[in-house]
């Protein structure tokens, strides 16, 4: 016999002082009361008789979420321990840990736990998968109980659905409750603000601040970089609202953060729900997004004149989010680098086009395509053409020496199990694999050395010792520089190839003994050898000063980059760039198919030639509206359909200095406007028959699509698709597709999980393949 509740008994004290106090004639009538009394302390103890259950199981699920204290995790490993020596002859004990996602870390036995090891992602808290992955542990009609450790925080599914799988199996859920404590921790609950607003209507957002006492705080509200209120509040115990108002002047998806500032920081627990994030869309048709080779660039006038709203902005001020891409209908480049933007950034752009419907255009010069460097860039897979180096379209051929740093810094390991010495190494495979069968290359590995791993040969038997280079090892030390480009100058000297190049690869931070740099430059460029310098790290570090010096003197490029899987792409930049044949100088007249209806239908079918173009080919599946009227046939306009969205090529230069005759074109205000009205995409008007919206519930986001059932075609619908595009910062973007399904006569719905930190943006595809993106959503905090 045991007590749930053994507190209780003490009920008896004052029952018994009732009984001495307030005494009622007859022994009867006392023993009567004095039984009343015990009977209901007994009942209130809850009185419980331990039976024996051979072999039961009891699987405790952990939540090792952010929201969950420091010391309540600490204190699991403790509580399980307990379990499992209270566990009895032939009980078992498992261990499910979970956070962004579910994981068995000790499964049922009667084993000692060994404690927590799994590595989580603490910004979401998938209760729910959590329940379902103890149940899977358990066997049909076993003896066995959950304890869940948790907070009740969630995010994905709704636990309630996986709590009913358990109690259809019998299975009892026990709970021990694990939150912060309250006292003295000043939090922001929620905040309430519309998901959009019209043009020229002001955003009025209401946060929702939660005080255990009266406290006084600071308080600041910021749209991206502008702070749009800032002031002070005594705020009293209990709830308080802060009201909020806002007039953006320009259109798109606006981030908004709030942040607290207790006045007594030391005593608020939890800072982390001092600061909550939301994002307000403004309805109405989206501009494009330019981003003009320079603030002089006429490109963002022509395009306007298509109808078609612009807005340009510089790539250093882009910050590449999903929220912020959101507001536009699609982007523009204008002969800008992808060193520009960087790797992250031009990942969200292809998941955003391929995914949420939007829009791309890219136009020629020296910045772009392939010398520009966006070959193997994310954009490469969705452009409508292909980058790579052919033989047959080349004057020269070339011989390349790399030269690559294999000191000690090295051998740091990078994202992904690799080093960063396996990162150069598939950079100088990259510059194998681009070069044809003819061409000449060199490898060498320098530290205090140079190490000459293959010695100048052609690129066909180059790539049969692909396992020689990829297998090149950090052996310590610095790297002394000037070695290895005397190494370097040593193997393309000897070469008769019209083009001889030498690329130093070398840590920016780390690059050692120069020696007389200056006199070997100077001699190789008097041989007409021609030298690059790639720096793993930034402008900013201690040697990219000398990097930068190495490759000005030698006549080459000179590129940086802080990512180290962005090295392969670098060297295929600098090959491009060494080719010189990628970019096509002379004057080139325009041959427009059969396609040019589908572009325009207004321009005449002759044009004025280019001063110039980017030679690229027509990538499978791609539509050619304008061929190179020479020996190569290149494509000079196409465009091609990706996933939901489209991409445009022109790869003559739009304002430039080999943009040519064709700049001047009494038609060239409609060719870019036709440019700029495929890349926003076609007007819809929103007649397919359904109205879709959004709200925020526990755990996500469901999407609704409320259905005209009068008309026939909708009611025959089987269901909507849903695109969902997620993105974390520091992330790559993940897409995901899902579909609305029919809840009543009458509505579609699908609800979608939102996690942690992530910015999640839906888009519908209506019947007729219209795509309809919604505004993002992204949790406070």
């Amino acid at each position: 016999m045991t007590f749930l509740l053994p507190v209780m008994l003490l009920l008896l004290f004052p029952c018994a002082a009732a009984c001495l106090l307030f005494r009622l004639q007859g022994r009867l009538t006392l023993a009567v009361r004095v039984a009343v009394y015990v009977l209901v302390v007994l009942a209130l103890a809850r009185p419980a008789l331990r039976i024996p259950v051979r072999g039961g199981t009891v699987v405790v699920v952990a939540d090792r979420s952010a929201s969950v204290p420091v010391e309540e995790k600490a204190a699991q490993a403790a509580l399980i321990d307990t379990l499992t020596a209270r566990a009895g002859p032939g009980g078992r004990v498992g261990v499910v840990s979970f956070a962004a996602r579910p994981i068995v870390e000790h499964a049922p036995q009667t084993a000692p736990f060994g404690g927590f090891a799994a590595v989580h992602n603490d910004d979401a808290s998938d209760l729910g998968g959590a329940i379902h992955a103890a149940l899977s542990l358990l066997e049909p009609g076993e003896s066995a109980r959950l304890l869940v450790l948790s907070d009740g925080q969630y995010t994905g599914e709704d636990p309630l659905q996986a709590a009913s799988r358990a109690v259809a199996a019998g299975v009892a859920i026990d709970y021990r409750l694990q939150r912060r404590r309250a006292a003295g921790d000043v939090a922001i609950l929620r905040v309430d603000a519309p998901a959009s607003r019209r043009p020229g209507e002001p955003m009025l957002a209401t946060a929702w601040v939660s005080a255990p006492e009266a406290a006084d705080v600071d308080y600041v509200l910021r749209r991206g970089a502008v702070e749009i209120a800032r002031g002070g509040r005594r705020l009293p115990r209990g709830v308080t609202p802060l009201v909020f108002r806002d007039l953006a002047d320009a259109g798109g998806v606006k981030a908004y953060e709030l942040r607290l500032e207790p006045a007594d920081a030391a005593a608020d627990l939890c800072p982390d729900n001092n600061v909550a994030r939301f994002l307000v869309q403004t309805t109405g048709g989206k501009p494009l997004l330019c981003f003009p080779a320079s603030p002089a660039s006429r490109l963002p006038a022509l395009l306007a004149k298509g109808g078609v709203a612009v807005e340009t902005l510089p790539p250093a001020s882009f910050d590449g989010s999903l929220a912020t891409l959101a507001g536009y209908s699609g982007v523009v480049i204008e002969n800008v680098r992808a060193d520009a933007f960087g790797r992250g950034p031009l990942e969200n752009i292809a998941a955003w086009i391929e995914h949420a419907g939007a829009g791309l255009a890219m136009t020629g010069g020296r910045n772009a395509f392939g010398i520009g460097g966006y070959y193997k860039s994310p954009l490469e897979d969705i452009l409508p053409v292909t980058m790579e180096l052919r033989r047959e379209h080349r004057k020269f051929s070339m011989c390349i020496a790399v030269v690559l740093d294999r000191s000690g810094s090295m051998a740091m390991p990078v994202q992904g199990g690799r080093t960063k010495m396996d990162m150069a190494n598939l950079g100088a495979m990259e510059v194998v694999n681009l070069l044809s069968d003819q061409d000449e290359i060199a490898v060498i590995a320098v530290d205090s050395a140079p190490h000459v791993v293959v010695p100048r040969t052609s690129a066909a038997n180059a790539r049969g010792q692909s396992r020689r280079i990829l297998g090149i090892e950090s052996m310590g030390g610095g790297i002394f520089v000037y070695e290895g480009l005397v190494a370097g100058l040593k193997e393309v000297s000897g070469s008769s190839a019209g083009v001889r190049h030498i690329v130093l690869f070398a840590d920016a931070a780390d690059a050692e003994e120069p020696g007389k740099y200056k006199e070997l430059l100077a001699n190789a460029a008097g041989a007409g050898i021609t030298v690059s310098a790639i720096g793993l790290g930034t402008r900013a570090d201690s040697d990219a000063a000398l990097l930068e010096e190495i490759a000005r003197l030698g006549g080459g490029a000179c590129s940086f980059s802080d990512n180290a899987h962005e090295i392969p792409r670098l060297f295929a930049q600098d090959t491009f760039m060494v080719a010189r044949n990628t970019l096509v100088t002379n004057p080139v007249s325009p041959r427009f198919t059969q396609a040019l209806p589908r572009f325009s239908d207004t321009l005449p079918p002759q044009a004025p030639p280019l001063g110039g173009y980017n030679l690229c080919y027509l990538h499978p599946g791609a539509t050619a509206v304008a061929l190179s009227a020479d020996e190569n046939e290149a494509p000079l306009l196409a465009l091609r359909n990706v996933g939901a969205g489209r991409a445009l090529a022109f790869t003559g230069e739009a304002d430039g200095e080999i943009s040519g005759p064709f700049a001047t074109w009494e038609h060239a205000a409609e060719f870019y406007a036709a440019l700029g009205r495929h890349c926003a995409g076609p007007l819809h008007d929103g007649s397919s028959g359904f109205l879709v919206q959004r709200r925020l519930v526990p755990g996500g986001i469901e999407i609704t699509a409320y259905a005209d059932v009068s008309r026939p075609e909708v009611k025959a619908v089987d269901g909507l698709e849903l695109n969902v595009l997620r993105h974390r910062p520091g992330s790559s973007p993940e897409a995901e597709r899902t579909k609305l399904t029919w809840k009543t006569a009458d509505t579609l719905s699908a609800v979608v999980p939102l996690l942690g930190a992530e910015t999640v943006l839906p888009a519908v595809v209506h019947p007729g393949g219209r795509v309809e993106t919604l505004p993002p959503v992204c949790l406070p905090y």
